[in-house]
């Protein structure tokens, strides 16, 4: 009787060994998630414009992953990505811990190189690209 305690115990505990989420960075512990976008900022007469995003289209939904990555909603890596990105002020390198599955959109995507500054405050991420030529306001809410 004892013999099939053991073995019932070692199968639940054996059962109960699968890999835990990773925790996320320090540096990135307020944005993991997923967020998803609100509105477009567009400036007008050099102040913003927020212009909410329809409710009757499929959301567009960004994640950080545990260390910055920034995956679309099927869990590929975003087009145009950066290697790196101002969060809250603070310069944050991504460097991924775990394989990068390669997106197939993506090349038929043709990236400027932007700079990616993301504010967050509570459940509000504002995120701005900038380039060379241009420079664009997304405001995301924590999904």
């Amino acid at each position: 009787m004892k013999s099939i305690f053991v073995i019932l115990a070692l199968t639940f505990f054996l059962c109960d060994c699968r890999d835990k989420d990773p925790e996320p960075l320090p540096a990135i512990k307020e944005i993991f998630g997923t967020w998803r976008l609100e509105a477009y900022g567009r400036t007008i007469n050099g102040e913003i414009k927020w212009e909410s995003v329809s409710s009757t289209d499929q959301p567009y939904l960004i994640t950080f992953r545990h260390d910055g990555v920034v995956l679309n909603d099927k869990g590929l890596p975003v087009c145009c990505a950066p290697k790196s990105y101002t969060l809250n002020g603070v310069l944050f390198e991504i460097i991924p811990k775990e394989k990068v599955e390669s997106n197939p959109q993506c090349a038929f995507v043709d990236c400027i190189t932007s700079k990616w500054n993301i504010e967050q405050n509570e459940d509000q991420l504002i995120l701005t690209l900038s380039d060379v030529v241009a420079v664009s306001k997304s405001k995301y809410v924590r999904q």
